[in-house]
């Protein structure tokens, strides 16, 4: 290594030498920033996080070991000066040995300083560099201002959506707060105790990895295992917990924040949080001084009641006033399985009960119900599921039991016996301000003209023999394709032209996503028109990067997934052409030849045959829409 060196700084006396080494290392440091940059967002990055290996991009290890080989070599110029010196010690005033260690010691000196300008220069390029790129310490500085921590699981990770939402404010104190993940969960990640044998036997906070709180009293005053009772859907998706005392104060608002760790595990044992969210999840919202008390109403159904027959394949939702109780409102109802879920009942004329699933979305507050008889496929190759041919079709949501206390239910059991919202309330069928229970629990309401023994809402409608195949076309996106100047705080909203199931809108099949990447949550609400002729969907969003602080580019990216009413889903695509094609674009009266020929997907309102790309990764969308930062 000596005799290397010595080469080295003898090689680097001339200006010219000098200056070549100096380039060399700046030569290496800026491919080793090349590497670094074109590895970030690669697709190597996703399937090594799925698989569990490490995705280090190879850009980073190279400049790492550049940086480990200009240390080793300080540390051997360092060594050749105290080794000069202790040769100039010992020469005993010998001119030839005096004049070896005089050497030495210049020419350490010299790749010293060569050393410590290279690596100075180096870093300095390559920040400077990474910060142009996006991922410098400058550019991070600009993003604290826009990132809320612990936050992306939210849409791009394992959580669908929660109750109550992101930062929000008036919430009851009697609320119950519910968390809906996109695959099953282990209740035991949940409940202090939970054995699979005795499923209802414990309902206790498992307090190790959910932390409930007020913000400012701080995480040493989360409510413990017995001061939250919590129930998890028959799915196992849906976690509900249900503080046993009042949150907050009634003289005062209070924040809360809510916690989910990182141990927390999916029904296959797996971690929930991983990749890019392995930290785990958090938010806030502010808790009023008041108890809610006020029962909840049906605000729309489809179908609606109607002399014209509906095609047999349509899917049935009531939307509620406020959110929903989610264990209350979902479950299943099969004579083979042996579940009999009867909080909403569909019968036919004959009367007998219609087999299906009943699953709750758009924040809680819409439950929808799809039969098992299939009866065909859509464009996607997914099943169709159809209600019974040519007959009535008869919808009964039943209001659960109240006791003294009403509105407030009463469990029957673990359990209650009809609806009630996210407070506890019992449903106001009728939509009179107050709830009259159930028919079984003794309590009745007198009008003027009859006595009310029960507060169900029901509707019923007739079907055809047929299948509706109509494919969902979107009519409008906000703000447009390729739209400038965007208000930063704007919701993205998505208008289609016929109802959609609301079940289907869900982050899955649709996404807004920043380019380039940082962590950034979206949550997802459907409203249907007065008219109930169409859906539209808002996508709610935190703040947008503005464009005096760099800008960014957002993704909105619409999945075939998201079906109609009538279980269509949206293959081919067809939505709003960009304001700058000179052709038709992605609109329905586009010439059919190019859908015949494979142009199904619809990228930034141009159709091609391939699907959309956005932030360097494949879709598998059929549809998406570039935003420019505002």
């Amino acid at each position: 290594m000596k005799h290397f060196f010595l080469r080295m700084v003898r090689f680097t006396k001339t200006k010219s030498a000098f200056f070549s080494l100096l380039a060399f290392f700046i030569f290496i440091g800026f491919f080793g920033w090349m590497g670094i940059a074109f590895a970030q967002g690669t697709a190597l990055t996703a399937v090594g996080e799925a698989s569990g290996l490490a995705t280090e991009d190879i850009g980073i290890v190279i400049a790492r070991i550049i940086r480990i080989f200009i240390s080793v070599l300080g540390i051997v110029a360092v060594i050749l000066i105290l080794y000069s010196g202790w040769l100039y010690m010992v020469s005993k005033g010998e001119p030839a040995k005096t004049k070896k260690a005089l050497d030495i010691l210049k020419n350490a000196f010299i790749g010293f300083v060569i050393i410590l300008a290279s690596y100075s220069i180096t870093t300095f390029i390559l920040n400077r560099l990474l910060e142009a790129a996006g991922y410098g310490a400058g550019i991070t500085s600009v993003l604290d201002q826009y990132i809320e921590p612990l936050s992306g699981s939210l849409g791009g990770g394992i959580i669908d959506d929660h109750y109550p939402e992101r930062n929000a404010t008036d919430i009851p104190r009697n609320t119950r707060i519910m968390i809906t993940f996109k695959e099953p969960m282990d209740p035991a990640s949940f409940i202090q105790g939970y054995d699979p044998e005795n499923p209802t036997g414990a309902t206790g906070l498992n307090a190790t990895n959910v932390s409930i709180y007020p913000t400012d009293a701080g995480v040493t005053a989360a409510l413990t295992e017995t001061q939250v009772s919590v129930a998890i859907s028959e799915s196992a998706q849906i976690v509900v917990f249900d503080p046993v005392e009042l949150l907050g104060s009634p003289l005062e608002d209070t924040n809360y924040t809510i916690v989910l760790k990182t141990t927390i595990e999916k029904a296959d044992g797996t971690l929930a949080f991983s990749g890019r969210y392995s930290d785990g999840y958090e938010w806030t919202f502010e808790v009023s001084t008041e108890v809610d008390l006020t029962p909840p109403q049906v605000v729309s159904v489809i179908p609606v009641e109607s002399t014209t027959p509906y095609d047999r394949n349509i899917t049935i939702e009531m939307t509620f006033n406020e959110a929903m109780d989610p264990v209350a409102a979902t479950g299943v109802y099969s004579i083979e399985l042996g579940d009999y879920f009867s909080n909403i009942e569909i019968s036919d004329s004959v009367p007998s009960l219609v087999e299906g699933t009943y699953e709750i979305s758009n924040g809680y507050r819409t439950v929808g119900f799809t039969t098992f008889d299939a009866c065909g496929e859509d464009p996607c190759g997914d099943t169709i599921y159809c209600l019974p041919p040519l007959e009535t079709i008869v919808v009964e949501a039943h209001a659960a039991s109240v006791g003294d206390d009403a509105p407030q239910a009463v469990p029957r059991g673990t359990e209650y016996d009809g609806l009630i919202d996210v407070c506890g309330n019992s449903l106001d069928g009728d939509g009179d301000g107050q709830a009259a229970g159930s028919d079984t629990d003794g309590v009745s309401l007198v009008g003027e003209i009859t006595t009310i023994t029960n507060d169900d809402y029901s509707w019923e409608f007739d079907t055809t023999d047929n299948v509706n195949d109509t494919v969902p076309e979107i009519t409008l996106i906000d703000p447009g394709i390729s739209e400038g100047d965007v208000i930063q705080q704007q919701p993205v909203t998505i208008s289609f032209n016929t109802t959609m199931k609301s079940s289907t809108l869900n982050s899955e099949a649709l996404s807004l996503w920043p380019d380039p990447l940082y962590e950034m949550w979206f949550s997802l609400r459907n409203e249907v028109s007065t008219d109930k002729t169409y859906s539209l969907i808002t996508m709610n969003h935190p703040t947008f990067v503005s464009q005096t602080d760099g800008g960014w580019d957002y993704y909105p990216v619409i999945e075939n997934g998201v079906k109609s009413s009538w279980q269509i889903c949206m293959y081919p695509a067809y939505g709003p052409s960009a304001s700058s094609s000179t052709i038709i674009g992605c609109t329905s009266l586009e010439d059919d030849g190019r859908i015949a020929s494979g142009e199904v997907y619809c990228c930034d309102g141009e159709r091609q045959s391939t699907p959309c790309v956005t932030d360097g990764e494949t879709e598998t969308s059929t549809s998406g829409f570039v935003l420019p930062v505002p």
